[in-house]
């Protein structure tokens, strides 16, 4: 009996886990997500009143973008989208908060950006060695 309690136990918390797995999360909207960035960068390159205004009107406009981009892509059944519009509006909202930033900032800025290049490669690297393994 007692092991017929710890088995459904077992099963149960495998549901459990396997259901949290499946929930999808909210999609955040542009307003959101150029918030949460904005602030963020906000942190780590010490940005004054005027560029943190100018950073988030900037990424608010990449957000709207992004998304207008990836409906359009979702509406024509593409599952990955256009990569060479998207990588356009990325290197545009880099050009333009580049041109914010002062010289210790712009070198700040431009650490993290290959930090996270870096954590990126990383992660596909170890996908792909998961899928081969």
């Amino acid at each position: 009996m007692k092991r017929l309690m710890i088995m459904i136990a077992f099963v149960a918390g495998i549901g459990m886990v396997a259901n949290a797995q499946t929930q999808v999360k909210p999609h955040k909207t542009a307003q959101q997500k150029a918030e949460l960035l904005s602030k963020k960068m906000q942190d780590q390159l010490a940005l004054n009143q005027e560029q943190s205004t100018k950073v988030h009107a900037i990424l608010l406009k990449q957000a709207t973008r992004v998304d207008s981009l990836k409906a359009a892509n979702t509406d024509t059944g593409k599952k990955h989208g256009n990569r060479k519009a998207m990588k356009a509006i990325m290197q545009t909202t880099d050009q333009q908060i580049s041109a914010v930033l002062n010289a210790d900032q712009a070198k700040k800025y431009n650490q993290l950006k290959a930090e996270k290049i870096e954590k990126m490669k990383a992660r596909k690297a170890d996908k792909a060695g998961k899928v081969q393994g």
